[in-house]
């Protein structure tokens, strides 16, 4: 990857410029990598339900109500 950096008067790096091609495969794998993280988080979710639905089902945790649903809603 070609960067060239942005100084100010004391040397200091404040910017960066990255050419256009390689800006957009950034984007593009940041995207992948969001995407990623939010199934992720959507099956530690499923994951966390079915354990509950069993603790539920072994008696050893109480249902929520639906009132208790909507107000994690």
């Amino acid at each position: 990857m070609n960067l060239q950096y942005i100084t100010d008067q004391n040397g200091n790096k404040n910017a960066v410029l990255v050419a256009m091609s390689e800006w957009e495969n950034i984007q593009s794998e940041l995207k992948e990598l969001t995407r990623l993280r939010d199934k992720s988080e959507f099956f530690d979710g499923l994951t966390e339900a079915f354990y509950e639905v069993n603790q539920i089902l072994d008696g050893k945790k109480k249902p929520n109500s639906f009132d208790d649903l909507l107000d994690e809603l």
